[in-house]
């Protein structure tokens, strides 16, 4: 832990599709009612119809607005969360595209 360059350090190891599919498919198993993992939230995410039309800071955003919403030491989001911070980022760019005023939680965005 004391060396970040060492593989994992500090951070996530980086899993392939098979290993993200296969966490997905234990999660489902999970007794969750409203509730997420970080993988199903991904998997959300994804699958929003306006996803393509996400940018790099976009993704950034909505991490960043999920960041303090994650309960169980980061392992469940309340499926409302991901929903309305994706609702939010989305709003925040019809707004910006339309030359209107962002609301407050929309300013930090952009």
């Amino acid at each position: 832990m004391n060396k970040p360059g060492d593989p994992y350090g500090h951070r996530m190891p980086d899993l392939k599709a098979p290993d993200l599919m296969k966490l997905l498919d234990l999660s489902a198993q999970l007794p969750l009612e409203g509730e997420l993992t970080p993988v199903m939230a991904w998997m959300l995410l994804l699958q929003n119809s306006r996803v393509s039309e996400m940018t790099v800071q976009d993704f950034e955003l909505v991490k960043a607005d999920l960041a303090g919403k994650s309960r169980s030491f980061g392992a469940v989001l309340e499926e409302f969360e991901v929903r309305d911070a994706l609702s939010n980022l989305f709003i925040a760019k019809e707004n910006m595209s339309l030359g209107q005023v962002a609301m407050p939680q929309q300013i930090e965005a952009y």
